[in-house]
C-alpha cells in the first residue's frame, strides 16, 4: 500500500485503493465513524460532522455567561473540513507527547482516517459492571491514571467523558478530540472541565451504595491537579450551590441526568473535603 500518512490539509488526497474502499464503504456506514480493512489493517474513519445546533450552543454560553464559569462554555467544533483538521492537529499534539492515541493516517477535506487503538473502554466497563466490579474499577482507574498525567503535561483533551478512552492490551488509550477546542478558558479551567466531565460519566458504574468507589477516584484525581485546577472546581460548586442542592433534592424522584449530577458533585465534594 502506498502509504497515505501526513496527507493532510484542503488538498490532501488518500491513496487511490483506500479512497476507494472508504466512498465504498460510506455509502452502507450507519454512522459518521465506521471501520474499514485495509491490506491487513483495522482503519477508523470519521466523516465531517454538521455544525452544532445554535440554540444548543447559545444556551451553553448564557449559562456560563450567568454563572461567570468560562469551563461551562460549549467546545468550538467548526464541522465540516475545518474540524477534521482541529482534531487530526490534537491527536498529533498529543500523540506527540507520548500519549496512547490513534494515529493519524490522513486527512482530507472529506474524512479522518486514523490507526486502530484497540476497544472502546466503555465496552468493556459496561460488560464488566455487574459481573466484575473490581476488574471494572481498575479499568477505572488506569484511565484516571491517564487522564492524570495528560494534564501533568500541560495538556488537556476537552471530551474527557469514559466514552472517549480505549483500551490496547492492558493499557487505556485516547480517543476522540472533537472537543479540544476550548477557546476563553486558562489550561486550568480546560483540565477542570476535564474532571467534572470524567467523574460525571462514572456515576452510572458506581452502584454500591455502600461502598462507593467514585470518591476514591475523584480524590486521586483532584489530590494530583494544581491548585489552579482544585479552585476552579470549587469555584463552579460554590457559584452554582443553589442548583446542586436542588439536583440533590429532586435525584431521588428525578431522570439519570439529575442523579448523576448530583453523585458527581458528592464525590468532588468528599474529594475536596467541602
Amino acid at each position: 500500500m502506498t502509504s497515505p500518512t501526513d496527507r493532510t490539509g484542503p488538498g490532501a488526497k488518500l491513496d487511490p485503493g483506500l479512497d476507494a474502499l472508504i466512498r465504498s464503504l460510506q455509502r452502507t456506514a450507519p454512522d459518521r465513524v465506521f471501520s474499514a480493512h485495509y491490506n491487513g489493517e483495522r482503519l477508523w474513519v470519521k466523516t465531517v460532522a454538521r455544525p452544532r445546533l445554535r440554540s444548543s450552543v447559545l444556551m451553553q454560553k448564557v449559562v456560563a455567561t450567568v454563572f461567570a464559569l468560562p469551563l461551562l462554555r460549549p467546545a468550538r467544533n467548526r464541522g465540516g473540513a475545518g474540524g477534521l483538521m482541529d482534531e487530526a492537529d490534537a491527536l498529533r499534539k498529543v500523540a506527540a507527547a507520548g500519549f496512547p492515541a490513534p494515529p493519524v493516517i490522513a486527512c482530507t477535506p472529506d474524512w479522518l482516517v486514523l490507526g486502530d487503538a484497540g476497544e472502546a473502554l466503555e465496552s468493556k466497563l459496561n460488560s464488566l459492571r455487574d459481573r466484575a466490579p473490581d476488574d471494572c474499577w481498575r479499568l477505572i482507574t488506569a484511565a484516571s491514571i491517564l487522564l492524570g498525567r495528560l494534564h501533568a503535561a500541560g495538556l488537556w483533551h476537552g471530551g474527557a467523558q469514559i466514552r472517549n478512552f480505549s483500551w490496547h492490551g492492558d493499557t487505556p488509550g485516547l480517543l476522540d478530540f472533537e472537543d479540544h477546542q476550548l477557546p476563553g478558558m486558562t489550561l486550568a479551567e480546560k483540565q477542570a472541565r476535564d474532571l467534572l466531565l470524567f467523574v460525571y460519566s462514572l456515576t452510572r458504574y458506581d452502584r454500591d451504595a455502600t461502598q462507593p468507589r467514585l470518591p476514591a477516584v475523584a480524590a486521586h484525581l483532584l489530590g494530583h491537579a494544581t491548585p489552579e485546577v482544585r479552585a476552579s472546581i470549587r469555584k463552579l460548586r460554590r457559584r452554582m450551590a443553589w442548583l446542586l442542592a436542588l439536583a440533590r433534592w429532586l435525584a431521588p424522584h428525578a431522570g439519570r441526568d439529575v442523579r448523576q449530577a448530583a453523585a458527581a458533585d458528592a464525590a468532588l465534594a468528599a474529594a475536596l473535603k467541602d
